[in-house]
């Protein structure tokens, strides 16, 4: 464990056993490592509230009865009342009580009989929350979680963390339950500071200025040690206020922009800059950074001056007619075209380049004081002039039709010369295959020739092989060589006709049997 969670485990054991979840917070531990909670009348459980000599519970209905009965049957019933005191505390309230001694004592919730002719029942009252019951000179403070009791002890302040506390004093005051879900929560003499992230409070300890950075609860343990204000650490963008600024070509002109910054270094701006001895009603908090905000606004407003003092707004027309016709032809420019043409030259008023030492010019005086200038921005830039403006404009219009003309002029060279470049690559492809196709057809031919010579060389072969082959060859060939409307006439005998097939269309012509 950690050195400085020693004294807060000190303090949150009791009797050998410890209590979970009493100071286990931020703002508990910070007063527990000063030492300013008092937990010594504490008490563990509610019964703890009560001393030897306090009275507990001792009697019953049936009880009371019987006593009552054995001093009425013997005496006189008022002698019962003299001698015997009969109280009912209900659960969750104290009885209060005084001996024959003015000792101030309490009772336990539930049913007494008290047999004393001089102790006095002086009230029954409910355990409040955040508020004291005071009986005499004994007191019981309940204190709810997420409060401080205070309380002055001879002028000097004691601080009740969360829990029961009972104490028998003269000198000890209950004053009040204070809340600490507040960022400034005041404590007597004492005040706790509960800084956000983003954040840092500005305190002042007798005179010399102390910053508590965000993310943390600070203790101002003196009265002396004053909260002044919160700064804000988050960045900050601001219109500037518009103003006339003059060109370097004479043109006045109304400027509207903006100014982003943050602060930088919050111990130099407070010491420097901030206004920290405002005064504040009691429970305020004060964030104002009013002043700071109007340094900072008037140096960006000089910078930003300075800046337009060294901008030609004339040519601001040239450069956005440049632009539009860029972005009208689909931009860039072309690979024989000058580099002076290729090249896209901003609008000088948006230049950031140069508002970058715009800002450099600033901060060179806001970081005297803490405070960095992120940017500066330029809205609009409109001249007081209008007519020079329109003038200007029809410059840039006239400059803008000039430079599509000649745009439009060389993409159509441009085209044409794709287009002829096509038809001359479609006429040289349409050659390449028609010859192509030729050589193939060519290639087919011959190889349907060699195909079929092969095949009837192989036919060939095979019908010589076979006699009956070549006589069915012979009877084919011969058969063809007879017409649908061809005559035939036989002077021989019916066995003629057998030879004459076999012997082919050659002997038949000898014979002179055709029509």
């Amino acid at each position: 464990m950690a050195k400085e969670d020693a004294p807060m485990l000190q303090h949150m054991e009791m009797g050998g056993e410890s209590i979970s979840h009493m100071e286990d917070t931020p703002s508990y531990r910070t007063l527990l490592k000063a030492g300013l909670l008092t937990v010594k009348y504490r008490k563990r459980v509610f019964e703890d509230i009560f001393l030897e000599n306090d009275f507990m519970q001792n009697a019953s209905k049936a009880g009371n009865l019987k006593e009552w009965f054995k001093y009425g049957a013997c005496c006189c019933c008022c002698l019962y009342s003299c001698t015997h005191t009969e109280i009912f505390v209900p659960a969750g309230h104290i009885g209060l009580l005084v001996d024959d001694e003015c000792n101030y004592l309490f009772a336990q919730p539930g049913m007494h009989n008290i047999k004393s002719v001089w102790t006095k029942h002086v009230g029954t009252k409910k355990l409040p929350v955040n508020d004291q019951l005071q009986h005499g000179n004994r007191v019981i403070l309940v204190v709810e979680q997420g409060f401080v009791g205070i309380a002055f002890d001879n002028g000097q302040p004691v601080l009740f963390p969360p829990g029961i506390h009972v104490w028998k004093s003269e000198t000890l005051k209950y004053n009040q339950a204070v809340s600490l879900d507040q960022h400034v929560v005041k404590l007597g003499p004492y005040a706790l500071l509960t800084v956000d992230e983003g954040y840092a409070a500005v305190t002042q300890n007798n005179g010399k200025q102390q910053i508590c950075m965000g993310g943390h609860t600070w203790l101002l343990n003196h009265k002396n040690w004053r909260f002044e204000k919160f700064l804000t650490l988050k960045i900050q963008t601001d219109d500037l206020e518009k103003i006339e600024a003059t060109s370097a070509d004479n043109i006045t002109m109304m400027v509207t922009s903006t100014v982003t910054w943050r602060i930088l270094d919050p111990t130099l701006a407070a010491t420097m800059a901030a206004e920290t001895m405002s005064i504040c009603e009691f429970g305020k908090v004060s964030s104002d950074i009013t002043k700071l905000r109007k340094d900072v606004l008037k140096q960006a407003i000089a910078s930003l001056a300075s800046f337009m003092g060294g901008v030609n707004y004339s040519d601001s027309f040239g450069m956005a007619a440049a632009a539009a016709n860029s972005k009208f032809h689909g931009g860039g420019g072309h690979n024989n075209e000058p580099e002076a043409e290729q090249k896209c030259v901003d609008n000088p008023l948006y230049d950031s380049a140069r508002m970058v030492s715009s800002v450099e010019h600033a901060n060179r005086t806001t970081k005297s004081y803490g405070i960095e200038i992120l940017s500066i921005n330029i809205l609009s830039a409109v001249p007081n002039d209008m007519s020079l403006t329109k003038a200007l404009a029809c410059g840039a219009v006239a400059s803008a039709q000039a430079l599509q003309a000649e745009t439009a002029a060389r993409g159509n060279a441009k085209a044409m010369k794709i287009e002829a470049q096509a038809i001359a690559e479609k006429v040289r492809i349409s050659s390449e295959g028609e010859a192509e196709a030729e050589i193939i057809t060519a290639k087919a031919k011959a190889e349907a020739v060699h195909l079929i010579a092969d095949g009837n060389t192989k036919a060939s072969q095979l019908l010589a092989s076979c006699p009956v082959a070549v006589d069915l060859a012979k009877m084919d060939k011969s058969a063809t060589l007879i017409g649908k409307n061809d005559k035939f006439f036989f002077g021989q005998e019916p066995a003629y006709l057998a030879n004459l097939v076999l012997k082919g269309g050659a002997a038949a012509g000898k014979a002179g049997i055709f029509g």
